[in-house]
């Protein structure tokens, strides 16, 4: 039997996906990191190895048609005929196997079956903007790396959360229930014990993020501070999408969001929808109808008719 794999793989975990000729899934396998940016080439291959573990006990001999891997930390050229040389070792690949690796945000674009033309908003932890149309024009704004700021993203909005916080400690601002849940979170009790959690923590990502969800908390309950970094989170990804939107040629634009934050219910989604709409009303916002590695691997059968 034929077999089309999908591969998911991001900073935090990777997620294999494996259909059949009629577009079944067979299997569905877990493991650790493979964003490139994240975890060396050799981790890579051995976190899809590992994911793939269970499959390869259950069929003792197949064979990949072929294999659409969405990595993330995947930027240039070089990147993708490395990556998909790495993924030439997995069991059931041969000569024939076409094998094609890109960024994630390609997955996050097919989890809306969204596989000819449409636009993705990645908002989690990052934040990326990406799109292509029928004229085989791709486009990205954003996702530039934290070091950017990845305006709009998770970590910006709890990067704001910790000024925020700093601020109405030490006597900037007064404080009230959003700084001072901060404050508990992060273990802050007075001004002076922010230098050392800074020292230790400034270049934690997903440790800066999980503040994120403060924001969303306390300006859904009407806090002029949350709703203010809410704002003009926004406004930052409205503009990254709006930069796609402009890039390209969709006749009916089609916007997946996916991510925790870009689906937080409440003040942050309804800003983001409405900002959305105000670029063209005809943007029709979805969440994922499917899986990214269900997506992944039913690109990867979409190869072979190519």
């Amino acid at each position: 039997m034929n077999y089309y794999l999908g591969i998911d793989g991001g900073g935090t975990k990777t997620k294999v996906c494996v259909i059949d000729e009629h577009e079944n899934i067979l299997f569905i396998g877990a493991s650790g990191p493979t964003s490139i940016d994240t975890v060396d080439r050799e981790k890579t291959l051995e976190n899809i190895m590992l994911a793939l573990t269970n499959f390869y006990t259950q069929h003792e001999h197949p064979y990949f048609q072929a294999i659409f891997a969405g990595i993330g930390g995947i930027v240039f050229e070089s990147d993708y005929d490395e990556v998909q040389n790495l993924l030439r070792n997995l069991n059931g690949v041969d000569d024939q196997t076409i094998v094609i690796a890109r960024n994630d945000m390609e997955n996050a674009l097919y989890s809306g079956l969204c596989f000819d033309e449409g636009m993705t908003l990645i908002c989690g932890t990052g934040m990326v903007a990406y799109g292509k149309d029928k004229f085989n024009k791709f486009h990205k704004s954003g996702g530039w790396g934290f070091k950017e700021g990845d305006l709009g993203s998770g970590y910006d909005l709890g990067f704001k959360a910790l000024r925020h916080v700093i601020k109405a400690y030490d006597g900037r601002l007064e404080k009230n229930e959003f700084s001072i849940e901060v404050a508990k979170m992060i273990g802050l009790q007075k001004p002076t014990d922010f230098v050392n959690i800074m020292n230790e923590r400034y270049l934690d990502r997903t440790w800066i993020a999980q503040l994120a969800p403060l924001v969303t908390k306390h300006a859904n309950q009407g806090n002029l501070y949350a709703k203010k970094i809410v704002d003009e989170a926004t406004d930052e990804l409205a503009l990254s999408v709006h930069s796609v939107y402009n890039h390209l040629s969709i006749e009916e634009p089609t916007l997946v969001i996916v991510g925790s934050l870009g689906n937080s219910k409440g003040y942050f989604m309804e800003r983001l929808n409405q900002k959305i709409r105000n670029i063209d009303k005809k943007i029709k916002i979805i969440e994922p109808v499917i899986d990214p590695a269900h997506a992944a691997a039913l690109m990867a059968k979409r190869l072979r008719k190519c």
